[in-house]
């Protein structure tokens, strides 16, 4: 059995590992860009009605931008969709949510 430190006489092992190392390399480089990406479009997105800052926020597992202005929703293609199967009373929770600014 292979131990960290010492060369290992079987040359699949040595393979598979360094697979695995790149392969966890990469997960991390697509985790960082995904969470710049989340990031910026956090902050750097803008109310088409008012300016004010979208904020992305998840209801019933549908992510959707509201602004902080003006309370405006924003939704993307396929989103009215998601919440169209939403059950009336749960989406009236979201809607005062929204309404009132609470979460």
């Amino acid at each position: 059995m292979w131990e960290p430190g010492k060369p290992s006489q079987n040359e699949n092992e040595y393979f598979a590992r360094q697979d695995a190392e790149w392969l966890k390399a990469q997960r991390a480089k697509l985790d960082a860009e995904r969470l710049a990406r989340d990031k910026a479009k956090n902050t750097g997105m803008k109310c088409p009605r008012c300016e004010g800052d979208l904020q992305e926020r998840v209801y019933h597992n549908v992510r959707i931008d509201v602004c902080d202005t003006c309370r405006g929703v924003w939704l993307d293609r396929g989103e009215l969709h998601m919440l169209a199967h939403v059950e009336a009373t749960a989406m009236l929770h979201v809607v005062h949510e929204i309404d009132t600014g609470t979460r």
